[in-house]
């Protein structure tokens, strides 16, 4: 299948992006500086916008699916490159949509330092990533949210845990990138996540 990966100058990005032609892909990068990204065979790099729908529409056009790892900062980047997701899925029929967010969501935080985390320095991010969520639960995309615990740069073990949303989990609670990297690649012919939000850890 060939994908269009959003947010691939990231560090989870990079990684999906490297990981994807061994799983069977071939990938469409949409970045704002191309030249951040080293040419390869199989790969596809677009110059543009991701909170643009017509830049989105036109990387859209012949891919399979779209996997996004953009993160989320101050104003409104995600809900922004969701709703122009949204729109290019409606142009080119494009419906399958894995992305990467995080656990402080106020509805569903799983823990304590998670809530107060939220309500603080993550406010604003975590209003971008909850407006995002509800356009998506909107739409009639074929979507996956993916909140993984905290990343780190460590190493690919192999194992990842899909839990419950009730599971109790503490802030030390983490996966490598490596990892929740290879599990968004799964999740895209994983139809039992369809239209849901799962919770990876490592």
């Amino acid at each position: 299948m060939k994908l269009l990966v959003l947010g691939a100058t990231g560090a989870t990005g990079r990684l999906v992006v490297d990981q994807a032609p061994a799983a069977g892909h071939t990938v469409r990068v949409l970045v704002r500086s191309p030249q951040e990204l080293i040419a390869r065979p199989g790969l596809d790099v677009v110059a543009g916008q991701a909170t643009d729908a017509g830049d989105v529409t036109g990387a859209m056009t012949g891919v399979g699916a779209v996997i996004s790892t953009l993160a989320a900062g101050s104003g409104t980047l995600i809900t922004d490159a969701v709703q122009a997701v949204i729109s290019g899925a409606a142009a080119t029929g494009v419906s399958r949509f894995v992305q990467l967010s995080f656990l402080a969501v106020p509805r569903e935080c799983p823990s304590t330092p998670a809530k107060l985390g939220s309500s603080t320095a993550m406010t604003g991010m975590v209003e971008d990533e909850v407006a995002a969520e509800d356009a998506l639960r909107a739409s009639d995309l074929d979507y996956t949210l993916v909140r993984a615990v905290r990343l780190t740069d460590g190493p690919a073990t192999g194992t990842t845990q899909q839990l419950p949303h009730s599971a109790t989990l503490r802030m030390g609670k983490s996966i490598s990138r490596a990892d929740a990297a290879a599990w968004l690649l799964t999740a895209l012919a994983d139809t039992t996540t369809s239209r849901r939000s799962v919770v990876i850890a490592g």
